[in-house]
């Protein structure tokens, strides 16, 4: 192996990476930019999402409260029946 094949064997791998590194860096930004905003999009979706469960999750924490509180004192009320 001479030196010219010596150096298109370590040079040409280095040349290629130089060069997708660039197009990668010169063509990747828009796409980034709009996968970014599709990530907002989805992360805004994800917090309405959660925003509904806990509100649902109040409402029903809520009447199992006021279920438990109508039980304790209809229990109070009435004495239980003997056999």
């Amino acid at each position: 192996m001479d030196n010219v094949q010596l150096c298109l064997m370590v040079g040409a791998p280095i040349a290629f990476n130089g060069l997708m590194f660039t197009v990668f860096a010169v063509a990747g930004t828009p796409w980034m930019k709009s996968l970014g905003s599709r990530m907002s999009g989805l992360q805004s979706r994800m917090i309405a999402l959660e925003t509904v469960v806990a509100t649902r999750c109040d409402l029903i924490l809520e009447r199992l409260t006021d279920l438990d509180t109508r039980l304790a004192r209809l229990a109070e009320k009435e004495p239980p029946a003997q056999v």
